[in-house]
Parts: C-alpha cells; structure tokens; sequence
C-alpha cells in the first residue's frame, strides 16, 4: 500500500494544484510530445483522437528520459503510446496509419471526449483525497481528471503530486 493517510481533512484534488492537461494526438511527432511534456514539467500527455476527440491513451514521457527515440524510424507517438484499448488501436491503424489520411493535429487545449463503452472511476477536481489515495493503492500510476460526466480533462494526476501534497501538509 503506497498511501496511508485515511484523513486528508476535506481536501480535494483541486487541492493538488496540478496544471491544466496538454493533449497530443497518436499521429504527433515524439520530439514535439516530449518537448512540450519537459517544457510544461508533465510526466503524462493524454493522447486523442485527430478527428472525434476521444480519449485513446496517454504517454508516459519518463521512458525517453535517459533514451530518446530514434524518431527518423518512428516518429510518431502512435508508436510509443499505452492504448487504453487494443481493438481502438487497430482501428486507428487502419483508418488514419494505414490509409495515411491527412488529418490535422489538434490544438493541445482541445476538449477530450471519454473512450465508448469503458468504465473507469470518475475522479474530478471535487473528488476528495481519500479517493485518490484508494485509486493509486489498487496499483494505478496515473489519474486522468475530468468533469462528472467524463467529458472533459482538467488534467492528469500521478502519485507524486500526492506525496508532494502529504509532504507539504503539517502531520496531526
């Protein structure tokens, strides 16, 4: 169990303080995801859709930390993404990759529509620590924070925004 704390005294994930999400799409450059995730200090990029705006998975920008890609081999973030599903993958594949459709990237603000048919625990800027907490111990590394209906990403929460919260707070 990574949290312990059971009382974070009403506090919510609004409180973490996490900066607003910067979105990319699978058919972005790596170098341009990985120089906006280290210019804005972001660990995670939630990666939509070109033309739908679904949610389709996130990229995790540690990995090229020490080992930056060759991106002449494979330039884009489709390559090094986590799909949040594998069908949604070959789908994209198919119809954007394959056929290579000219699509526009979308502006990194844009508003994210939640993944068809999935269920995921709804957290929001309103949802209390405690739940956060329960989340990142059932061995999640990463919270995507929306509105209630999940429609829209106010950002991406990870476990060491709420170590660094618990650290910052006066013990009881």
């Amino acid at each position: 169990m990574l949290f312990h704390t059971k009382d974070y005294r009403g506090a919510t994930i609004e409180d973490l303080n996490i900066p607003h999400a910067i979105s990319i799409n699978p058919s972005s450059l790596i170098r341009d995801a990985i120089g906006i995730g280290f210019e804005n200090e972001f660990t995670y990029l939630p990666v939509i859709h070109e033309v739908n705006k679904r949610l389709l998975g996130i990229i995790n920008l540690e990995q090229f930390k020490d080992n930056y890609p060759d991106d002449k081999l494979k330039p884009q973030v489709f390559h090094y993404m986590l799909w949040f599903n594998p069908k949604t993958k070959m789908k994209y594949e198919n119809e954007i990759m394959k056929e290579k459709k000219s699509v526009d990237n979308t502006p990194p603000m844009t508003k994210i529509l939640k993944p068809k048919g999935k269920r995921y625990s709804v957290l929001t800027p309103f949802s209390p620590l405690e739940d956060l907490a329960s989340f990142f111990n059932r061995g999640n590394y990463f919270a995507i924070v929306t509105n209630d209906s999940g429609n829209v990403v106010y950002g991406v929460v990870t476990p060491q925004d709420l170590m660094k919260y618990e650290q910052s707070r006066p013990k009881l």
